[in-house]
């Protein structure tokens, strides 16, 4: 495992190329504003690298994350890289980036609930409450399968149509990373005045957001790798998911620690994902 660990690394220490290269970042629904963590963390990993590489968004519409996944691997996608959650067949099909983008965050689930449910989520004591409770998670989104497997009550649908059904008392919640509900509330408080945030249960699994490339794309997976590693080595990476305003919010708004935790396996999680060093994970 270390030695593939090892070399999962070593190409990070590939020869810069000679001229800049362009990135091409599909974001899904072009949505730039609640992307612009990662698409941040992109921009310092091409500063990192050096060799004065560019990015542009692309705006892959409605195309959900499993079909631009697909896109990417068979050469038909028209960006270069773009970022979800890690699964094994991903691993297997695309070139992984193995650097959690977010630390590990989004293996942290809170729940956005109604003001109708929020009280029967609050009630959750035990395992088997929580498993009485109506999840919702994203059509092809691996926590969709992982929360499956743990034997939780999940219902998947489009991203948008999760935080309706919630706000119709369709589903008791819909389980996001500690960094994501925020900001989705308080996009949606107009139309969906319904929606709150669950102040009292936690779903922990190792998991995380990270960038994937064509396989065949060895020249910009090098600069992404070596781009983060160095931000990594310079305090430069720490400093950015520490001072982004999205992860601080976490922070203060999640408050993590007093919340009750109910950790489950993550059984899609690659062997060499899950021997990444601690380092790059908080709070291990």
């Amino acid at each position: 495992m270390r030695i593939i660990l090892s070399a999962l690394f070593a190409t990070g220490l590939a020869i810069a190329p000679v001229q800049a290269v362009e990135f091409l970042v599909g974001v899904e629904r072009g949505d730039t504003g609640q992307s612009d963590y990662e698409i941040g963390l992109i921009e310092l990993a091409l500063q990192k690298a050096g060799g004065g590489h560019t990015m542009k968004i692309t705006d892959t519409g409605n195309t959900n994350q499993s079909r631009m996944l697909e896109m990417l691997s068979t050469g038909d996608a028209d960006f270069h890289v773009t970022f979800s959650g890690i699964d094994q067949e991903r691993f297997n099909k695309l070139a992984t980036v193995p650097v959690p983008m977010q630390r590990g965050l989004l293996g942290h689930r809170i729940l956005i609930v109604s003001q109708d449910t929020k009280d029967a989520v609050a009630a959750v004591k035990s395992m088997d409450d929580l498993k009485q409770i109506s999840i919702g998670s994203g059509t092809g989104w691996p926590d969709t399968t992982i929360l499956e497997e743990a034997g939780f009550k999940v219902e998947s649908s489009k991203y948008d149509n999760l935080f309706k059904m919630v706000d119709r008392g369709r589903i008791h919640g819909f389980a996001r990373g500690v960094a994501e509900p925020y900001s989705e509330v308080a996009a949606r408080v107009g139309d969906m005045k319904n929606l709150t945030i669950d102040e009292h249960v936690m779903i922990v699994y190792p998991f995380d957001m990270f960038l994937f490339l064509n396989k065949d794309d060895k020249e910009r997976y090098d600069i992404l790798l070596t781009g983060l590693k160095n931000a990594y080595e310079d305090g430069s990476f720490l400093a950015y998911f520490e001072n982004h305003p999205r992860i601080k919010k976490v922070f203060e708004q999640a408050k993590i620690d007093d919340r009750l935790r109910f950790e489950i396996d993550n059984p899609l999680l690659p062997a060499e994902i899950a021997a990444i060093p601690d380092t790059y994970w908080h709070g291990r």
